[in-house]
Formats: structure tokens, C-alpha cells, sequence
């Protein structure tokens, strides 16, 4: 053992002292040979560059590479024939360290291995003519044209930058690459067809543009890697696959290759992300892409792999962007999401051939899903078209059950307590907030089975079911059914407008309905008369009190019309039927239009008004028309309008008559008494009078033995003016079955009853059974007379006197 080591031992000092005294001949050689080595070194760098190159000094370290021997060249600087003009030198550097291997310079083998270069820069420049000092990099031509033989040749295996910068700017194809590299190491190899490179990278990538107006690539990004790259010599193709790189600390993935021949250089580049941040993400691309990116954003992490293909020579490169996303919170400046996950991709090449640019850009989102305050929404495609003048394409979709709006909505005016939704919303328009951008959404709303409270007049809908459309920003509603209160209803209509005036003036918006009835109660609607319940919005949510209140505002304060159509129409002892009507309903109003239907035989119409004057009465302005109903009918539905003269139990007979009546109404859709005013004009045909007071009480004065308790009579026509309740009987003819009479005078339930009563003494003249009454003609008199005049006696009933002497004439006059 002992001898193995002492052995050992004397093997290494013989193998010390060669190695001294091969770099001891080495110095000496250095020593002797320094200028010539100098000499070669300055002839290599000028034969390698055609340009003019300066060098403040040179010298040889011998320590600083051993075993090899540095060249250090000092403050040296390459300019082109045009830098008086542009003054961008295209290479200078403080300091500039080339190895030697020393023992393949005395064999005169290429003995230069390394370079090292400190604080050094190198400026690519090409002005707006395409005059460009890339043509450095060429070697110098003989004066016969051909390039310069070198007297040395370097075979270079390390290259190492310290504190280096590198810029290419190209103003005629606005391209501008500013990248300072804090630390750079390249070991390289080769063989017969490639030159193979190990690097260790540590750079600030400042600018990367390759269309300044559109921005800049990894703009102010760290770049930290080592890789590996390969290069055909045949090919001329740089090429590296799979190398990780970190960018402000976050790993990603890249491959690709560089053509750097002549015929068609380019680049084709492939990026790999996983859990980067999305605002990070952005940072590292173009502005304008950037910004478009930005109508979004994200709380989670995405994954995402870009392609990069173009010329190194001028262009837009093509850019595709894929990601996916799961679980984030997503902001748009639309709305947003809860619980997005997604994926998608960019690309600015829409139309193949069209120039890469915004107008030929997109960014498309794939199988969305996600959550809109508790709601569940998911999508086909959302594509966004023409990032220069963005064109937002988005459909979603969403089920849920109706009484989730409560909560969304917390608007006191309407709750929904039952059914299921199924919600489609489409969106075709510019990506910008604005006030007409419901303009650009279709969609649809369908109710099943839903129930729901409208709380102003404590009415609840049942059955609900229906499609409510929104198209640009009107809503309509189509084939809604519902029961309200017992009574089934089938309902389309249309708002239009109504998206954007919900927002702006609520109380411009007009809905226009189509309602049909199988058979309609109108008292289940007397909630109608009553003054809605004020009521408040609640919302929480800061996002949605707005909304709610839009919503309040259009339920209380629009115009509604409806075009109302009843196989069937009953209240209380009215029953009618084929019921079209067209009602305006106002904030404190309803509006009757061109109201018909069939009643008692005939038919009746009415056009009109029913104002709320307060929160118990309603002034109802009727101008109606009866055409041939059977008037004992009419006056048993109508209630004998309210009056006790002439009731159901009274009259009979074919009714016409048109009448210019207001009368109060009360909550409970009676008349309030003595509420009546207007004009009757009237004709009753085939008419009869049974058991009518008034009449019966002239049998007391005259004609004591006949009939009066039924009575026909002629055609009977006349006009009523009816003031506070009280009618006003202009003179009308009565030709009855027992007597003829002419009437006048003031009807009165307040005790202020006047009436005269004419009757001819032709009336003397017995009347059997078969007496048919017939009117006297136009001007022909009705002969010598006795008058009655009836007036209020002391029990308040009507009682009729003889009137000799006519006084309620004289009175008159």
C-alpha cells in the first residue's frame, strides 16, 4: 500500500512539472510571438465584419482562461458607412475576452475557443428606404468580388455576454427588439451537419415588436432558461424542442425553429403555460391584444399554448392562442360569473390570406359553464369578431327554477313562488357599454307550471306557462297562459323598447297585449279599482337594486293596451257574450276603446273612461250604445244603473238607446248614488210597463176602473238629461194600451220629484184588450186635456194631484 502510494505521489509531480513546463513554453512562446498573435486576432475580427472597427487596446492575459490565454480587447466599436447619419454603431463593447488554446496555435491548428464579451451592445438598424447595416456580417470581398480569405480560422466552443444588449430596430417594417442580457452562456459543439448549443440565459426582454403600433411582446419580461438548441448547416435552420424557460419567475414551456437562410426566413414558434395568472399572461402580449383581452378577467389560474408563425424579414407573424379554465370568478363588462370554466382561443388570422390584424382577429370561448348569482348558465360559443371594432357573438343558456329570481331580483312588486325557467340569451353586437346595447340581445324566457304573487293588488297567477322573447330591446310574449282568480287566460304581447326606456323613462315604455278569455268574471278583477299597495325594492346586492327598481318603475308606470277577447263575460248579474275590447291601462286610469258584445238579444258598445279619484271612488265617463237588447234584461244586469224610477220588474221591450252617462263607482264596483250625469237618447219598441207606481198612482186621480198594472205601449222615444241622479224628462209621448199620456218634468230621489202629466180627454174613449197603441204624428195635437202633476207628499212617495189650472207650466215659464 505504502508503495502504491508513494508511487502515486511521483506520478502526479512528474505530471505537475510537464504540465508547468508545457505552459512555461507556452508563455514563452506568447511572449516571443505577442504581436503576431495580436495581429492575427484584430485581421480575424476585421476579415469577419465589412464594416469599420476600432479598438482602443489590446492585451494578453495569461491567468484569466488557463489553460488557455485571453485576448483582452478594450472599448472596441463596429460602425457601418452610414453612421454619420443614423449614429447607431452596430457593435461596441468595453471589454471583449478571446480565448486561445495556445498549443493548437503552435501547432497552427484554429486555436480561437472562446469569447466573452462585458458590457457590450449590438444595434440592428434599417431605415425607412430598407438601407440596413445587417450587411456587417458579411464577410470582406477581394477587390475581385469574391470574399476574403482569412489568414486564421476560429473554431469558437463558448460564448459567454455579460451585461449585453441587443436591438434590432427596422423602421420601414416597424419592428422594434430590445433585449438586455443580464447573463449569457453558450457552450457549442458540432459535427459534419449541425452545430449543437448549450445556453444558460438570464435576459430582460424589453421590447419584442414586431408591429410597433400593435405593441410589443414580452414587454418589460425576465427571461431565465437553460436549453439546448440545435443548427443545420445545410438547412440553415436553428431549431430547439421542448426547453423550459421561466418568465417573471413563472415556468413555461417552449419549441420551435428559425429559417435563418435567404430564400424564406422565418420563425415558428410553440408556448406551453400551466396555472399562470391570467393578468400575467396578458403582460406578455401586444397591447392591442392585451386590451382586447382585457373585457375580461379572472381570479384562478389558467392553462394556456400559443403558436407563433412569420417572416423574419417583415410581416406579421400569425398568432393562435388556446387556454383552458376551470372554477374562476369571471368579470366581463357585461356581467359576471361565478365558478367559470371555459375554453377558447384567440387568432389573428380569421380569413386565410387577409393581413394579420385586428379586423382579421378573433377571440372565441368554447363550453362554457358557470354560475350568474346562484343561476346556472352555460353556452355554445361566445366569439368576439374585428378586435379593432370589437363584435361580440354570445349565446347562454340556463335552467333554473323561478322562485331563484327572489333572491336575484328582491323586487317587492312581483314574487315568484313555483315553476321552472329555462332562459336563452343571444348577444350580436359591439363590445362596449352603451345605451342602446339591448338593441343587440335576443333571447327567450320559458315559464312551466309557475306561480307568482303581483303584490301592488294581492293578485297571484297560477299556471303560468309561456315564452317571453327578447329581440333587440323589445320583449314579447307569446301564447302566455294563466289563471287569475278562477278565470283562464291565453295572452301575447309586445314591448317594444322596452329594454332601454326601462332604464331611461320607464313611464314611456308601451306594452301592447292580446288577451283571450273562454269566459271571463269581471268581478275577480275589481282589485283593479282599488289603488295598488305601494311597494318598495330590497335588493341587497348593489348590482341588482338598480335593476329592481326598472323593473318596479315598468310595472307601475308604463302604458299597457290590451286587445281583450271573451267567448263569455259575467259580473255579477251580467252575462254577455262575445266580449272585444280594446283598454288603455294608465297609471291612475283605464281607457275603454271600441268595446262590444252581445247582451240580453242585442248588442251593446261603449267607448270611455274610468278614472281613480281617489283611493275609494272612480269616475267612470261612458258613451255607450244599446242596439235591440231586451231593455228588462238589460236594467236586471246593469242594476237599474243605479236609480229606483224604472226598474227590471217594471219594464220590457226591444231597447235602443245611446247615452253620454259619468257615474261613481266604488271599490266594490257599485254605483254610488246620486252619482249619475249625462243624456239618454232612447227608443223602446213593443214596449210594456207592469206594475210601475207612478202610474198606478195616476189610476187614483182618473181612469180609475182600468188596467194599469200592465201596460203596452207605442214605440217610446225620448231624451233623459240626468244631473247628480236626478232626471230631467224632456215632454214625451206615451201611447199606451189604457191610456195616452204626455210626460215632463224632474225625476229625484232627494225629494225634489216634479212631474206633469198631460192627458187628452180622448182618453174618455173605452179601450177594449185588443187596442193596439199607436203614436199621434209629427204636429198632430193631442186635443183638450187635464193635467196631474206629481210631487213628494209627506211620507216622501209620489203623489199625483189634479192640475187645473196647469201651474207646473206657469211655474215653468
Amino acid at each position: 500500500m505504502k508503495n502504491f502510494l508513494r508511487y502515486s505521489f511521483k506520478a502526479l509531480k512528474i505530471f505537475v512539472l510537464v504540465i508547468a513546463i508545457l505552459y512555461l513554453a507556452a508563455y514563452i512562446y506568447v511572449s516571443i510571438n505577442k504581436k503576431k498573435i495580436l495581429a492575427d486576432i484584430s485581421e480575424g475580427i476585421s476579415n469577419s465584419i465589412d464594416g469599420d472597427v476600432t479598438i482602443k487596446a489590446a492585451d494578453i492575459s495569461f491567468f484569466r482562461s488557463f489553460p488557455r490565454i485571453a485576448v483582452n480587447v478594450q472599448d472596441i466599436s463596429v460602425t457601418d458607412s452610414m453612421f454619420s447619419v443614423h449614429k447607431h454603431p452596430f457593435f461596441k463593447a468595453e471589454n471583449v475576452f478571446i480565448n486561445i488554446n495556445i498549443f493548437k496555435a503552435i501547432m497552427k491548428q484554429p486555436s480561437l475557443k472562446g469569447i466573452t464579451i462585458k458590457k457590450g451592445a449590438v444595434f440592428f438598424y434599417t431605415d425607412t428606404s430598407g438601407y440596413s447595416n445587417a450587411y456587417l456580417l458579411n464577410k470582406k470581398k477581394e477587390p475581385t468580388g469574391g470574399p476574403k480569405k482569412s489568414t486564421k480560422d476560429f473554431a469558437i466552443t463558448d460564448l459567454r455576454l455579460q451585461e449585453f444588449n441587443f436591438t434590432l430596430l427596422d423602421e420601414k417594417r416597424e419592428k422594434y427588439h430590445d433585449i438586455n442580457v443580464k447573463y449569457f452562456k453558450a457552450d457549442l459543439s458540432e459535427d459534419k451537419d449541425f452545430l449543437y448549443i448549450e445556453a444558460d440565459a438570464n435576459m430582460f426582454v424589453k421590447s419584442l415588436a414586431f408591429n410597433v403600433p400593435n405593441g410589443t411582446f414580452l414587454k418589460n419580461t425576465k427571461f431565465e432558461s437553460d436549453f439546448k438548441l440545435s443548427y443545420g448547416k445545410q438547412s440553415q435552420t436553428l431549431k430547439f424542442d421542448s426547453i423550459d424557460v421561466d418568465l417573471n419567475d413563472h415556468p413555461y414551456n417552449l419549441s420551435g425553429s428559425f429559417d435563418l437562410g435567404d430564400k424564406n426566413p422565418g420563425f415558428d414558434l410553440a408556448v406551453h403555460v400551466k396555472n399562470a395568472w391570467y393578468e400575467e399572461v396578458k403582460k406578455l402580449l401586444p397591447t392591442r391584444i392585451a386590451t382586447s383581452l382585457a373585457m375580461v378577467s379572472l381570479d384562478k389560474t389558467i392553462n394556456a399554448n400559443a403558436i407563433l408563425k412569420g417572416p423574419l424579414k417583415g410581416g406579421e407573424p400569425s398568432i393562435y392562442v388556446d387556454w383552458d379554465v376551470k372554477g374562476t370568478k369571471l368579470k366581463t363588462i357585461f356581467m359576471d360569473f361565478d365558478n367559470a370554466s371555459f375554453t377558447g382561443y384567440y387568432s389573428n388570422e380569421v380569413v386565410k390570406g387577409l393581413p394579420r390584424r385586428d379586423p382579421n382577429s378573433e377571440i372565441k370561448i368554447k363550453n362554457f359553464t358557470a354560475e350568474w348569482h346562484g343561476l346556472p348558465v352555460s353556452n355554445g360559443d361566445i366569439e368576439i369578431l374585428n378586435l379593432q371594432t370589437p363584435q361580440l357573438t354570445a349565446k347562454l343558456t340556463s335552467d333554473f327554477p323561478l322562485k331563484s329570481l327572489n333572491e336575484l331580483l328582491q323586487t317587492s312588486t312581483l314574487k315568484l313562488t313555483e315553476g321552472d325557467a329555462a332562459v336563452t340569451l343571444a348577444y350580436k353586437g359591439p363590445v362596449a357599454r352603451n345605451t342602446t346595447t339591448n338593441s343587440f340581445l335576443d333571447g327567450s324566457v320559458v315559464i312551466k307550471k309557475g306561480k307568482m304573487l303581483y303584490a301592488p293588488r294581492g293578485v297571484t297567477l297560477n299556471d303560468v306557462s309561456g315564452i317571453v322573447l327578447f329581440r333587440n330591446s323589445n320583449v314579447t310574449i307569446e301564447n302566455l297562459q294563466c289563471d287569475i282568480l278562477g278565470n283562464k287566460i291565453k295572452m301575447n304581447g309586445i314591448a317594444n323598447n322596452l329594454l332601454t326606456l326601462m332604464s331611461t323613462q320607464a313611464n314611456k315604455v308601451n306594452i301592447k297585449y292580446n288577451i283571450y278569455s273562454p269566459s271571463l268574471n269581471l268581478a275577480s278583477f275589481l282589485y283593479l279599482l282599488k289603488s295598488p299597495e305601494k311597494t318598495s325594492t330590497t335588493a341587497s346586492n348593489a348590482n341588482f337594486s338598480t335593476v329592481s327598481k326598472q323593473i318596479d318603475a315598468v310595472l307601475q308606470q308604463s302604458t299597457i293596451d290590451v286587445d281583450l277577447i271573451a267567448d263569455r263575460v259575467i259580473y255579477k248579474k251580467l252575462d254577455a257574450s262575445n266580449l272585444k275590447a280594446n283598454i288603455t291601462v294608465l297609471q291612475d286610469r283605464y281607457l275603454l276603446n271600441n268595446v262590444s258584445m252581445a247582451l240580453a238579444g242585442g248588442s251593446m258598445a261603449i267607448n270611455g273612461s274610468l278614472v281613480n279619484n281617489s283611493s275609494k271612488s272612480h269616475l267612470a265617463s261612458l258613451n255607450t250604445k244599446m242596439t235591440n237588447v231586451d231593455i228588462k234584461r238589460v236594467l236586471y244586469a246593469f242594476e237599474n244603473f243605479g236609480q229606483d224610477g224604472v226598474t227590471s220588474q217594471n219594464l220590457a221591450g226591444n231597447f235602443t238607446a245611446d247615452a253620454a252617462v259619468s257615474i261613481g263607482i266604488n271599490n266594490e264596483g257599485a254605483v254610488v248614488p246620486a252619482s249619475a250625469n249625462g243624456t239618454v237618447n232612447f227608443s223602446l219598441k213593443n214596449g210594456e210597463l207592469n206594475n210601475f207606481e207612478p202610474l198606478q198612482k195616476i189610476q187614483n186621480v182618473v181612469f180609475k176602473k182600468r188596467d194599469f198594472d200592465n201596460i203596452r205601449f207605442a214605440e217610446l222615444k225620448n231624451k233623459f238629461l240626468i244631473r247628480n241622479g236626478e232626471v230631467t224628462i224632456n215632454r214625451m209621448q206615451i201611447q199606451s194600451s189604457v191610456i195616452t199620456l204626455f210626460v215632463e218634468g224632474l225625476y229625484s230621489q232627494r225629494g225634489k220629484t216634479d212631474i206633469s202629466v198631460q192627458v187628452p180627454l180622448n182618453n174618455l174613449k173605452t179601450r177594449d184588450e185588443n187596442y193596439v197603441p199607436e203614436n199621434l204624428a209629427k204636429g198632430e195635437k193631442a186635443g183638450r186635456s187635464v193635467y196631474l202633476r206629481g210631487q213628494p207628499g209627506k211620507d216622501g212617495n209620489i203623489n199625483f194631484k189634479l192640475d187645473l189650472l196647469d201651474k207646473y207650466h206657469k211655474e215653468k215659464q
